[in-house]
């Protein structure tokens, strides 16, 4: 029944056995499946590009510009002035700081002062930096403490009619100490079932600041708001959340060796989608949107409802074109109709025409949110473009307007309560960040 093989120098030479013959083409086999499995379940590739990143682990996060503030510590911190950048004075302090700008005729630049409980410290200067004189410290500013240092000095602020100086606020921060200011205001307080979710935000956190500051030239700094990602400083760290960032340290998502733009929003409504048709341009493979069911249900801005008037409509409408400098001299007019053109493909509105008495004028994609705004609150931008529109007219002319919408945010990306809901499904950090990312890989840069 079995086939005698001879083993040539070997004690076993006289042993029989088919395996013996196959034993070559086995071999080959087990490797082969070996290395798919090792592949698909730990990302690793013969094939995948080197890491190509130079990152500076100390970043600058801009906290605001403001005429004046204050600063101190819970125990002694350390005051560096500066002029004309060279450090001129140092100071020692436990006392709380005031920050202002002084100009002495209207010819003059200003120039930054300080001052403490018994009067004036420094003037004349450039800049100032706060720094804790101890380990484990922080430096409150505006009644918020922050990791790291915080910098001042005098910008001159184009963005209001008439250009003002103000002071502008960096804080000098530990990327790593950054996130844990990060994460409780982009993915809030979560529990022990949630952790994955946790990890998975700290790695997105990551990547998008790594991939934002990468992808700037002079001045790099990313700013503590939505415009880049929430940063509430270390008075709102959270265990949990502060070792889900530790756990992960370093680690980010690349894509032909370089970070990914990290795009991640609050719910998607059932969905995420192709970068391309929320904000044009060219398609992105890794942000090519993807389906997700009901991991995201739970949120209870998962569905909401947005009811206008027709006193509503004009005032945001003509307050949104007026600032997009779309308006004619003769200025809105008379609201004579709205229509939405939708993508079925995404379920979202990529659309919308206004037409008036003085003109037509169309809003694309996410740019849709800022327009409508919301009715109750004009300053809060609409939750999202995945909604239905129910118009009531009487004799032709709009009374009102209904908008039964899904989602909350501009559903690129990372589904931040779809990934609490996944985790709470038992899926893993790199499980939840692959579904919302195609294609990438987990690398760590320190």
């Amino acid at each position: 029944m079995f086939k005698q093989v001879q083993f040539e120098n070997s004690d076993r030479s006289k042993q029989g056995c088919c395996v013996g013959q196959n034993l070559p083409t086995i071999i080959c086999l087990f490797l082969f499946i070996f290395g798919i499995l090792t592949s698909q379940v730990f990302g690793f590739s013969k094939k995948k590009p080197p890491v190509r990143i130079e990152f500076d682990r100390q970043i600058r996060v801009e906290l605001g510009a403001f005429d004046s503030l204050t600063v101190k510590s819970s125990a002694e911190m350390i005051i560096e002035c500066y002029r004309d950048e060279e450090r001129a004075d140092i100071y020692y302090t436990s006392s709380a700081i005031g920050v202002f700008i002084i100009r002495k005729s209207k010819r003059d630049i200003g120039y930054i002062s300080i001052r403490d409980s018994n009067g004036l410290l420094a003037q004349e200067l450039s800049s100032v930096l706060f720094r804790p004189r101890f380990p484990n410290m922080f430096v409150n500013f505006e009644d918020r403490d922050y990791r790291g240092n915080i910098e001042c000095f005098i910008d001159l602020d184009n963005n209001s009619s008439s250009p003002l100086l103000r002071i502008k606020v960096f804080n000098l921060v530990d990327i790593e100490d950054y996130l844990k200011g990060v994460l409780p205001g982009e993915i809030g307080e979560r529990s022990e079932n949630e952790f994955e979710a946790a990890k998975a935000q700290a790695i997105a956190a990551r990547t998008y600041a790594i991939w934002r500051l990468s992808n700037q030239t002079n001045d790099k700094h990313l700013k503590n708001s939505i415009d880049d990602q929430l940063y509430l400083g270390a008075g709102a760290e959270l265990p949990l959340l502060n070792k889900a960032v530790e756990q992960t340290e370093g680690l980010i998502m690349v894509v032909n060796g370089l970070p990914i733009a990290a795009y991640y929003h609050a719910v998607c409504g059932g969905s995420t989608a192709p970068v391309e048709k929320i904000w044009g341009g060219s398609k992105i493979e890794y942000l090519s949107g993807t389906v997700d069911g009901d991991y995201c249900q739970w949120a209870k801005t998962y569905f909401w409802t947005e009811r206008y008037t027709l006193k509503d409509l004009n005032e945001n409408l003509s307050r949104y074109l007026a600032r997009m400098g779309q308006l004619p001299k003769k200025g809105f007019g008379k609201l004579i109709d709205i229509k939405f053109k939708e993508d079925q493909s995404i379920g979202r509105n990529i659309e919308m025409t206004v037409k008036t008495s003085t003109g037509k004028f169309a809003v694309f994609s996410d740019k849709i949110r800022w327009a409508l705004a919301r009715p109750s609150m004009p300053d809060v931008i609409l939750p999202s473009t995945r909604f239905k529109a129910k118009i009531r007219r009487d004799k032709n002319k709009i009374k009102s307007m209904m908008l039964v919408g899904a989602g909350n945010g501009h559903g690129v990306g990372m589904c931040q309560c779809g990934a609490i809901g996944r985790a709470r499904a038992g899926q893993s950090c790199m499980e939840i960040l692959k579904t919302y990312y195609k294609g990438i890989h987990i690398e760590k840069i320190y």
